[in-house]
Formats: C-alpha cells, sequence, structure tokens
C-alpha cells in the first residue's frame, strides 16, 4: 500500500501511514508524487489545535465569537500537506488536456499516490518542480508586496525571514525596490536574505531593530515594512520603522494578544497605514485590486516570475529529504525550528 504523511497531534509527532487510494472519478486524474511540501507556519496551527483559540468564525457577520460548546476532540491525525507536483498515470473520462506522463502541479497532501481533480491542476512546464511548489509561499509574497505598493526607488523592509519572508524580499527587489533590509533573529536565515537579494540584515536581538533601520536610511525610515512571522515584537519594530505616512503590511496570522504593541507613541505620531494582506478566496477575500487582478492572475504571475529567474526556490526549499525521512525533518519543525527553513520531500525520479 501507498504511505502518506500524516501528524498525530496526541503525540505531537508526525508518522507516515498506508491508505487506499480512492476510485478515479471522472474529472480525476491519478499519479506518483514527484515532490511536495507542507505550509510550515500556516499547518503548524492546525497541528497543534490551536488557529482560532476557540472561538468559531461567523462568515456572516464576519466576526470570531466566543462559544459555549465544547471543542471538539482532536483527530488521532490530520492529513499533512500544501503543494506538490504529480506525474499523472491515468486520467478520468472527462478530462481533457492531460495524459500519462504529463507532469503537474497544485495543492495536495504529502502521499506517494494522489488522485486529485484535474481543474485544480496546472502543467508544469519547464518550471523546476522545487520552484513550482514554491509558488504558494511565493503567492503570498507577491500578493503582499502589492498590497503594499512596493515601487520603484521605495526603501522595504521585510520583519520575518522564513519560506514567505524569503519570497517577499526576492519579489520586493523585483517590484523596483532600492533598499531592501531584512531582519530576523537567525543568521541563517539573514545569510539567505542577503543572498536572494537584501542589502542588509539585522538580528532583533542585537539593538534596536527599528532604530538601525532608521540610521540605515538618512533616519527617514522605510517606505513599506512587511511583517511575515506574526510575532507582536515584530510588528511593533515594523510600525516604529517607517517613514512618516508609510505602509505596514501585515502578512503573518498574529500569535500573540498585541501586549507591546503601544498604539501610541510612533503609530499615532507618525500616522501610518497598516494593510492585512490575507487575498484567500477561502475567506471570501478578492484580490485588493479585483477585478483587474484575480486568483488566477496573480498565480499565473508567479509562475512567470520563477520561469524568467526573478524568483527562485533556491534558498527557500530546505532540506529536501526522502518521504522516509520526513517525519524527523517536520519534527524539527515543532521542536527546532531553526534546523529547518521549508521541507520538500521528494519521491519521485
Amino acid at each position: 500500500m501507498p504511505l502518506e504523511l500524516r501528524f498525530r497531534p496526541a503525540a505531537a509527532r508526525f508518522a507516515l501511514t498506508p491508505y487506499d487510494p480512492p476510485p478515479l472519478s471522472p474529472r480525476q486524474i491519478r499519479g506518483q508524487t514527484v515532490l511536495a511540501a507542507p505550509k510550515h507556519g500556516t499547518e503548524m496551527r492546525a497541528w497543534q489545535q490551536n488557529a482560532f483559540r476557540g472561538r468559531r468564525w461567523d462568515p456572516r457577520l464576519r466576526l470570531f465569537l466566543d462559544t459555549a460548546e465544547a471543542p471538539p476532540p482532536p483527530p488521532e491525525s490530520v492529513a499533512v500537506g500544501n503543494m506538490g507536483v504529480v506525474e499523472v498515470t491515468e486520467v478520468g473520462a472527462e478530462v481533457d488536456g492531460l495524459r500519462p506522463g504529463d507532469r503537474v502541479y497544485g495543492y495536495m497532501p504529502v502521499r506517494e499516490i494522489q488522485t486529485l481533480d484535474a481543474r485544480g491542476l496546472r502543467p508544469l512546464g519547464t518550471l523546476p518542480p522545487e520552484d513550482a511548489i514554491c509558488i504558494d509561499p511565493a503567492h503570498v509574497a507577491f500578493v503582499a508586496v502589492r498590497d503594499g505598493k512596493v515601487r520603484l526607488g521605495d526603501f522595504v523592509a521585510v520583519f520575518g525571514l522564513g519560506a514567505i519572508g524569503l519570497m517577499t524580499v526576492q519579489a520586493a527587489r523585483a517590484s523596483g525596490a532600492r533598499l531592501v533590509i531584512a531582519v530576523d533573529l537567525l543568521a541563517t536565515r539573514r545569510d539567505r536574505a542577503l543572498a536572494l537579494g537584501a542589502d542588509i540584515a539585522l538580528d532583533p536581538a542585537a539593538g534596536d531593530s527599528a532604530l538601525a533601520i532608521k540610521q540605515a536610511t538618512d533616519l527617514d525610515g522605510v517606505d513599506v515594512a512587511l511583517e511575515t512571522s506574526g510575532a507582536d515584537p515584530a510588528l511593533r519594530d515594523a510600525i516604529r520603522c517607517i517613514r512618516q505616512c508609510g505602509t505596514v503590511v501585515g502578512v503573518g496570522w498574529g500569535k500573540g494578544d498585541g501586549r507591546g504593541l503601544y498604539l501610541g507613541e510612533e503609530f499615532h505620531i507618525n500616522r501610518p497605514t497598516i494593510v492585512a494582506t490575507q487575498h484567500a478566496e477561502y475567506w471570501g477575500n478578492a484580490n485588493r485590486d479585483h477585478p483587474l487582478w484575480n486568483d488566477a492572475r496573480t498565480r499565473s504571475a508567479c509562475h512567470e516570475l520563477f520561469a524568467a529567474g526573478l524568483l527562485t526556490s533556491r534558498g527557500v526549499l530546505d532540506p529536501v529529504v526522502s518521504l522516509q525521512e520526513a517525519p524527523d525533518a517536520l519534527d524539527a519543525v515543532l521542536h527546532d525550528p531553526g534546523a529547518v527553513l521549508k521541507v520538500g520531500v521528494r519521491m519521485g525520479n
């Protein structure tokens, strides 16, 4: 039987589990996974069962509400996976344009054999599989940079240098930013940011990073600060480091209660524009530039930027491991996050 990667919440561990591929429906393809990856930050909240702090989302009110209902017990295990590349082995009777041997990519779990709706897949073409599975973090970065209206000649700061942050560094540079300053606690990630186009990399533990950014910009600050980690101290420094009336883009899902933000001080006096960038159709959020830009166009643009060499997965997808090695590699995401950046799982040739 083929194997898939799953997370066991009770043990806080990953495991390989056998499964039966479902029957192939007329609009589906079946294929062998070549390369796949989870999305650490987003999936970690699901793995740890704490994404909404026990509250429920009301889509009509667009509010999170307290609930008296006891939370459901955690499942024995949950699927793991974000994007993958598949080599097609079989197509359903109603699938047009794909045949066995084609390579496609899209959203899927980390498993050996995939059975997927063909309508959600995109031809790989000449794109390396490593770049294809990084299109999701690249898409988040792409939309964030556009929401922040980064323009030719701007000074930009990026806080948090995980996969999304490193893609944001690249996207800001590709958008014409003249100065890109990267901020992260981990030296390995700062080094990667410099290799991917950042001009300056700062350690917030070494001193006041907002002050250092002001000093690096003739005391003015940056035009746009993008906070990708969801950490309250990083958001505070993003607010503090901008020029008067500059823009702060909140990219990461906040992890704290806002303690330490001090929404007086620089926030009150410097009048920042704060933009939440969450272009996600499952949240009912259209692109801010809709209808000129929609989900299909932004994802196509990311594909094209990778193909043109303006974005790259090099330095972002690390480590790349076998399926058998994946449980240990992903355990590090929970227990030693400095040891990994974005785990890729290779299964094909």
